[in-house]
């Protein structure tokens, strides 16, 4: 999905060179998030809680094929990895990432101010990894789904816009782990 992603952008970058108007960049941070781990063993259940979290950060361009329309790709991903401190002597670490591609519609309340949907497609990716003494291998899943966001965005001159969105995807599942990638994002976005 990286690889149809960064295509895109780079199909997206180059149909726009002989014409730059219309081309977008921009850039986006969410909070961090909590999380915990429930684990069983020896028919005691242990949850505990994460010891280092990542700051979820995201990069997107896109190209407004009209004033209503645009084409968006995006990717998102852990600033680190999140930690979590299981029984003595080990430690698991966990990291996300998202690529999207989204058809991006766009209604203007003001000269300033705008409202806007996303829906699309994305692909999900988490790792896991255990360090300590005879730890398992990392693994890691990957799942496609749907992308929905909504969003509002101001503008604070012609070309550059603070936007606030709610971004949906589908959950990352695996053996028993659950990360859930929705996300609140404040970004900047540039037009050219």
């Amino acid at each position: 999905m990286k690889k149809f992603v960064c295509s895109a952008l780079i199909a997206l970058a180059a149909s726009s060179l002989a014409q730059a108007e219309g081309l977008y960049l921009g850039a986006n941070i969410s909070p961090q998030t909590n999380g915990n781990v429930k684990y069983t063993e020896n028919n005691v259940t242990t949850e505990r809680g994460e010891t280092k979290k990542a700051t979820p950060l995201g990069v997107f361009a896109g190209y407004e094929l009209s004033p209503l329309w645009a084409l968006e790709a995006g990717y998102r991903a852990d600033s680190g990895s999140t930690s979590f401190d299981l029984k003595p002597g080990y430690q698991l670490k966990t990291s996300v990432s998202t690529a999207y591609l989204a058809a991006r519609g766009t209604w203007k309340l003001s000269d300033d101010w705008s409202l806007f949907g996303k829906a699309g497609i994305a692909q999900g990716r988490m790792k896991l990894d255990i360090s300590g003494k005879d730890a398992p291998a990392g693994e890691s899943t990957r799942k496609a789904g749907l992308y929905l966001s909504v969003g509002a965005s101001y503008l604070i001159t012609k070309d550059v816009a603070l936007q606030l969105e709610w971004e949906r995807t589908g959950k990352l599942q695996h053996e028993g782990f659950t990360a859930n990638t929705n996300r609140l994002a404040l970004g900047v976005r540039f037009g050219f």
